[in-house]
């Protein structure tokens, strides 16, 4: 009785270990698929892409990027200028 009862709680254990490893790996994996590095791309009012001289464009993190092109928008909003956030896989922002 002792031995049936003791097998239980390692068939459980063994579950909650596997169960963790396989969370562990698909969160590793997903990270992996992460852009290193962002960038704000500009697009005209006819959809071209264009360069506005002086505006820092390429970022570490999602969230700064966002913002700067938020700040873009509201700054250049007369202009009808497109700030939109694009995720490069390699290379690392400056």
């Amino acid at each position: 009785m002792q031995f049936a009862n003791d097998l239980k709680h390692i068939v459980v254990l063994i579950a909650a270990i596997i169960f963790l490893l396989i969370t562990v790996y698909i969160t590793i994996r997903q990270v992996k698929k992460l852009p290193q590095s962002y960038t704000i791309q500009i697009l005209d009012s006819h959809g071209e892409r264009i360069i506005l001289a002086d505006l820092r464009l390429h970022f570490r993190k999602y969230e700064v990027a966002e913002s700067y092109a938020r700040f873009y928008q509201d700054m250049f909003r007369q202009q009808q200028y497109k700030f939109s956030v694009i995720g490069l896989k390699k290379g690392v922002a400056k």
